[in-house]
């Protein structure tokens, strides 16, 4: 799920979601509003796909979760 196979579409792996998610101004945003506003676009139609994307950002950092709200490190 991680990275695009010959099996796995780009649209399944955790770049894609990622880069989903980094499209997005997070900066001060809250996990469920950055959810609603990736939902609503229709790209993404799973909860448990947009934390792992969530999750992978984090661990690569790139992202960070302070005070309940997310933050984009630069």
């Amino acid at each position: 799920m991680i990275l695009p196979t010959k099996h796995i579409k780009l649209e399944n792996s955790i770049f894609y979601v990622g880069g989903l998610i980094l499209i997005e101004n997070i900066d001060g945003e809250t996990v469920s509003s950055l959810w609603g506003k990736i939902s609503q676009k229709g790209k993404l139609n799973s909860f448990e796909k947009f934390v792992l994307g969530l999750d992978f950002l984090f661990l690569i950092g790139v992202i960070d979760f302070q005070q309940g709200l997310l933050k984009r490190i630069k």
